[in-house]
């Protein structure tokens, strides 16, 4: 299994369900307390780290401890909810965007939030810009308060995606964070925070629980404050395989696993209480680094392309699950289809994309001059052994590296000598980050408009002066035409000429082979109704329910409550 962590894209929220500020609701008797057992992805202990700029933060810190100013939910077609803040303008020259921030919401401690932490939040990531885990300080120049609770963004140019991005960010309590000599290394142990679950209980590098935030600003349809659970409990599992058994078993309550055969291994188990819904979510790609040779050939990654047995993926390592198209090869088909024009569609059945022909693989390499030698693997034009290069995929996400298995393997039949590698989470996101691994499988980014796809893979101003991604996964592609498309895409509301240039960014992105989608990947989501009910379902489909998706585990976590009193052994 894998997870997301993107403080780019924001998702997941119903309006009706949870924002009841303000609303008068009937006076509904809702079975209180419980805790609710969680797995987001294995990993093998927990280090207490609970900073919402980490790298790779504990579950929970960006999803349930740290409130963002919007968020956006994809299965409505990603409109805007407004959590910290009530709405945003531009001004008529597009170079300020204004947030109004909501009235009466407190930090855990019961101290007021203002708009003085969110201008101090900004000033952090001036001061150390290695928290800026948006990619604000790109193209925002500064922040001020207009009074207690608005707060005007001064942007370098025009930038139309600007309230987006701006809007995902996690304000921190600034009579806490002031203290901090260097919050680039703080670890946070006991967070302040406005989210619902901010309280850290019975911590161990085995299992730790976030309890309720008894200063939380929302109500429940009972009208009194949420979360309605009083506890999310994380248990760490070595991989998928000890994680999906303690769901088969029934000691896991929410889960976000790749599970194989679902219907038969889980649901069978006890149909009446074990569900599972996955909505399709952005792709995972497989993805060179062009900083090393042969990697920089767009031939050879071409070449690479055609080798991937997409079927197999699908149907060995992700159990049927996912849905292979050629046209997937866009990076943005099939949400954005319409954005993607008829030329590229045609590029890509005319270049084979996203369609295993080994045959033609291993023709592109030889007329590049990549021949094969004595040892059955290819040189360089030159001579000079091709590799051996290596896979990067994360220990214990057992559908993934089955995937690279299987990549692998396509890539040592047209004389690739390529193997695969199994680091932890975090060696694997440090390498993509620093541009440190060969190859790689990794997640992307969909958001709100084609956009933040291209730009999180194309986009230079992401990388630090350092040489350091501060945004999403990159091949390390760069073109100044591109940069000026994309920088053009923030410089025009006009929707046509938006379309226009993604549909120049797609035929970049395809006639480069910047990296190849698998196709849209699910939204691991399984969930239980033994103890607890009002989870997002195929029904009721109010939020993205994977416990690793930032907001959809926030809109989730506020939305279940016990079955019954008994159901949460209270008396």
């Amino acid at each position: 299994m894998f997870k997301k962590y993107s403080s780019i894209v924001l998702v997941a929220v119903a309006l009706t369900l949870v924002l009841s500020i303000g609303v008068s609701f009937a006076q509904d008797s809702v079975p209180r307390g419980g805790t609710v057992v969680v797995n987001e992805s294995p990993q093998g202990s927990w280090v207490r780290n609970f900073s919402p700029f980490a790298p790779n933060p504990l579950p929970g810190t960006t999803r349930v401890i740290y409130d963002p100013l919007v968020v956006y939910n994809p299965v409505d077609g990603g409109k805007p909810t407004w959590w910290l803040a009530t709405g945003s303008k531009y001004s008529d020259d597009l170079k300020s965007v204004t947030f109004t921030l909501r009235d009466g919401v407190k930090w855990s401690d019961g101290q007021p939030f203002t708009a003085d932490d969110v201008v101090f939040t900004f000033g952090l990531f001036q001061k150390f810009p290695a928290l800026d885990r948006n990619g604000l300080l790109a193209f925002t120049d500064s922040a001020e308060k207009v009074d207690d609770h608005t707060v005007k963004f001064n942007l370098k140019s025009v930038y139309t995606q600007a309230d987006i991005q701006i809007g995902g960010m996690f304000p921190v309590p600034q009579h806490v964070w002031s203290t901090i000599a260097d919050p680039t290394t703080y670890t946070n142990d006991n967070p302040v925070a406005t989210g619902a679950f901010t309280e850290v209980k019975d911590f161990s590098d085995q299992v730790y629980s976030l309890c309720r935030n008894t200063n939380y600003w929302q109500n429940g349809t009972d009208g009194k404050p949420l979360p309605y659970v009083d506890c999310l409990q994380y248990p760490a599992y070595t991989d998928n395989n000890a994680a999906n058994l303690a769901l088969i078993n029934g000691e896991m309550d929410w889960g976000g696993n790749f599970v194989p055969d679902l219907d038969t291994t889980y649901v069978a188990k006890d149909p009446e209480h074990f569900h599972y819904y996955f909505y399709g979510g952005s792709p995972w790609v497989f993805m060179t680094n062009t900083t090393k040779k042969p990697f920089d050939d767009v031939k050879v990654r071409w070449a690479m392309d055609l080798a991937i047995d997409y079927n197999t993926i699908s149907q060995t390592a992700e159990n049927g699950y996912t849905t292979v198209d050629p046209l997937n090869a866009s990076g943005i088909y099939p949400k954005w289809k319409d954005w993607v024009p008829d030329s590229v569609n045609k590029k890509i059945a005319d270049m084979g994309l996203g369609t295993f022909n080994e045959d033609k693989a291993k023709q592109i390499l030889d007329d590049a001059g990549y021949k094969v030698g004595s040892d059955g693997f290819r040189n360089m034009p030159d001579g000079t052994p091709i590799g051996p290069f290596k896979i990067q995929i994360v220990n214990g996400w057992t559908d993934v590296v089955t995937a690279a298995q299987i990549i692998s393997q396509g890539f040592q039949d047209i004389g690739l000598n390529a193997s695969v590698v199994t680091p932890d989470f975090g060696a694997w996101q440090t390498n993509l980050q620093q541009g440190t691994f060969d190859t790689s499988l990794a997640w992307s980014v969909w958001g709100v408009t084609p956009y933040d796809f291209y730009h999180n893979i194309l986009g230079k101003d992401l990388i630090d002066d350092k040489g350091v991604s501060t945004g999403q996964f990159q091949p390390r592609i760069y073109s100044d035409d591109i940069t000026k498309s994309l920088q053009d895409f923030l410089l025009t509301n006009d929707a046509a000429k938006q379309k226009d240039i993604v549909g120049q960014l797609a035929d970049y992105y395809v006639t480069n082979v910047v990296s190849s989608p698998l196709s849209p990947w699910p939204s691991w989501y399984e969930f239980s109704t033994l103890h607890f009910v009002g989870w997002p379902d195929k029904n009721n489909n109010f939020s993205l329910g994977s416990p690793w998706d930032n907001n959809g585990t926030r809109v989730t976590a506020n939305a279940i409550h016990c079955v019954d009193a008994t159901s949460c052994g209270q008396k």
